[in-house]
């Protein structure tokens, strides 16, 4: 039954519609099936009780009619009860018994009515019939086949004995005598009877039957239109599961189905924003709101990939900001953190709406300006230029000059990578840095120095120089400023190169830091260091180094030096190692517990590219620093800048009350020699004061 159920009414899928109508047919079936079966229960309760109390009214007439047959045998007494019976149907058959039960004093079949035949009344019977002091007359009944009934009943007749006319007393104590004279069996038809109640049952049923179809049919379309906004619902919510937020799902029908919808919009709404707002912190900077640099590089892929299918040219440039360590370490972190969000303003406002403008990490932005020229890129690297020459950042009462160094390439080549097109344009900055910084350079093809693959090209070209210790080291003199100064050289890394002869870091250094090879190249550097310490030309010198953050986070970098020493018996404080103040600044928890190791070894420390004010010596509380070099940018200015001219001589009196030696690197020409050490600066460094070289001379 209900797999006949399902087979009706399947749709091809489990729907709520198809489960509320199947159970609402079950039910239906259930409740068709009692009602059926009370109906056809009550009908026989109701024919039997009616064809009893007919039967017993059928004895009643039959005995009044047979009594006189007793008293007198006439045969036309016998044929007025036989044409009487004759009137009535529902008798099949009759007879009036002896008072013995056995001889039939009259008897009548029906013609054309078989009769079973019943048994005799047995002595046991006879015995219940003949009972008369219950005052009631004993019916017996016999079922038979075919819906007839033998009923059997004594005949009785009552007298009151004679007490004597002469003596007649109406209180007189004489009783009503009961005889039986005889026997009444008459057998009745109710088949007729049965049949008009199956047939009405029948047909009863059949209609009921029909009835419930029709309200089965006509309840699935009220179902299916009560729950037609559930069924709405199915393909917003399997869009959604799919990961789509873009779905509204209506909000109608009925108070709960509406309220549902209403729940699941704003559920919906909730995942769209958490979706946008989490795509927002993996794909935008939280500081500016730009682009992050994860993003930028694939986007820049994107555009790459683009340009080898379609053709044409775009631009990549990579844009430092000039001063924002200045700004950062004499007004304080959040300043910094101002003028980012500014200088990142502007430069939204600036690019046009298909550029894509990125904090790509510290104070370094990259922009992707898409279908432009090499002419097209160095009009936009000159209206920035300029744009931030007429840009002013106020802090502390006081305006500051900021300008940018911008490197430039072009994107036309679709056998090269992201990553190679970010190496062209961070060396095209470099080189925009070493010309004097407020301005731009452009990464040409007659400049790119025989680069080939860059991507695979830079790994196998500096991977083979450190295996086969090609990297050739220059030294710079730090003259000192006094008479009691040490000969100390400043370690200066090149790269052979068959074109151009040797190439400055600028040139090689970002692509051993996105290769993770710098490691490995300070490792070969301070090695042929300390070899050089040992040779005649230096002994009793020291050398100043340069390390990188890849080798200053190496777990076993402290260990290498150890062995080193152990194996050369260098004194370690012949070594003066470099860390730039922004790498200290940036990661001082990570730094603090390595440069405390090498304290502890006996070298030297020394903080490159000091900036100004101060709150850059907070890091000396932290950090012994033996050395202090001064960023080359407030030496350079400071005969223009009077703020960078106290800021100098901030630094050297600090230091001295320190007892921490200083260097001004980048002196312009040896008329600041007076001026520095006058100050008290103890050493200076300079292209003007000597050139570095491949090979220091005493």
């Amino acid at each position: 039954m209900w797999q006949w159920l399902g087979e009706r009414f399947d749709t091809g899928s489990n729907s709520l519609a198809n489960r509320v109508l199947v159970l609402q047919l079950a039910w239906a079936a259930v409740a068709y099936l009692l009602v059926v079966m009370a109906m056809w229960y009550a009908g026989s309760l109701v024919i039997e009780k009616s064809l009893r109390d007919q039967g017993e009214s059928w004895v009643a007439k039959l005995d009044e009619l047979g009594t006189p047959l007793y008293a007198s045998e006439e045969p036309a007494l016998r044929g007025e009860i036989i044409g009487e019976l004759q009137k009535y149907p529902d008798i099949a058959a009759m007879e009036y018994l002896g008072a013995d039960g056995r001889e039939a004093i009259a008897r009548y079949s029906r013609e054309g009515a078989p009769v079973a035949p019943f048994p005799p009344l047995g002595e046991a019977e006879l015995q219940r019939l003949s009972v008369t002091d219950s005052g009631t007359r004993p019916l017996l009944y016999d079922a038979g086949e075919g819906k007839r009934v033998r009923i059997s009943a004594p005949i009785w007749i009552k007298s009151i004995p004679a007490d004597g006319l002469l003596d007649f007393s109406l209180n007189g104590g004489g009783k009503e005598q009961t005889r039986v004279i005889g026997y009444l069996s008459v057998v009745l038809d109710y088949s007729r009877y049965y049949q008009a109640l199956h047939r009405t049952l029948g047909n009863a049923s059949l209609a009921i039957a029909l009835l419930m179809l029709l309200t089965a049919l006509v309840g699935r379309l009220l179902v299916r239109w009560a729950l037609a906004p559930l069924a709405r619902l199915e393909v917003p919510l399997t869009r959604l599961a799919n990961g789509e937020t873009d779905v509204t799902v209506e909000s109608s029908g009925d108070r709960e189905i509406a309220n549902i919808g209403k729940a699941l919009n704003t559920t919906i709404n909730a995942i769209r924003e958490r979706d946008e707002t989490l795509l927002r912190m993996v794909n935008h900077d939280a500081l500016t709101g730009l682009a992050n640099r994860s993003f930028f590089t694939a986007q820049l892929e994107r555009e790459v990939e683009r340009i080898a299918a379609e053709g044409g040219s775009s631009a990549l440039l990579f844009i430092d900001l000039d001063r924002f360590k200045f700004i950062n370490d004499t007004y304080g972190h959040a300043a910094g953190d101002r003028l980012l969000t500014q200088v990142a303003q502007l430069l939204m406002q600036r690019m046009r709406e298909g550029d894509l403008v990125a904090r790509f990490g510290g104070d370094e932005f990259t922009a992707l300006v898409p279908k432009v020229t090499i002419r097209g890129a160095r009009e936009v690297a000159a209206s920035l230029i300029e744009l931030m020459r007429g840009f002013e950042f106020h802090e502390g009462g006081e305006a500051q000059r900021i300008h940018f160094s911008i490197g430039v390439t072009l994107i036309d080549d679709g056998a090269l990578s992201g990553d190679d097109y970010l190496l062209q344009a961070d060396a095209a900055v470099h080189e925009a840095k070493a010309a004097g910084r407020n301005g731009f350079h452009v990464f040409e093809a007659a400049t790119r120095v025989n680069l080939e693959d860059l991507g695979g090209g830079w790994f196998e070209r500096l991977s083979g120089a450190i295996e086969s210790k090609a990297l050739t080291l220059f030294y710079q003199r730090v003259f000192p400023l006094r008479e009691d100064g040490e000969t100390v050289y400043e370690v200066l890394l090149r790269l052979p190169d068959t074109q151009k002869g040797v190439l400055a870091p600028g040139a090689f250094f970002p692509a051993a830091e996105r290769f993770g090879l710098m490691a490995a190249i300070d490792r070969q550097v301070i090695g042929q260091a300390v070899e050089l310490l040992q040779q005649p030309p230096l002994q009793g010198s020291v050398l100043s180094v340069n390390l990188s953050p890849q080798v200053c986070l190496e777990g076993d970098f402290v260990a290498f030096l150890e062995g080193l020493f152990g194996d050369s018996g260098l004194e370690p404080h012949r070594l003066i190692f470099e860390i730039p103040e922004q790498q200290v600044m940036r990661q001082l928890d990570r730094f603090k517990p390595l440069l405390q190791q090498l304290n502890g070894l006996g070298c030297r420390l020394a903080i490159d590219d000091f900036g100004t004010g101060c709150a850059a010596f907070n890091y000396l509380k932290h950090i012994p620093f033996q050395w202090i070099k001064i960023d080359g940018n407030l030496i350079e200015r400071m005969r223009d800048d009077r703020l960078d001219w106290i800021t100098v001589r901030s630094i050297a009196e600090s230091a001295a009350e320190l007892g921490v030696e200083t260097v001004a690197k980048c002196v312009p020409d040896r008329a600041m020699l007076g001026i520095l050490q006058q100050m008290g600066i103890g050493y200076a460094q300079g292209n003007c004061l000597g050139s570095a070289g491949p090979a220091p001379t005493q």
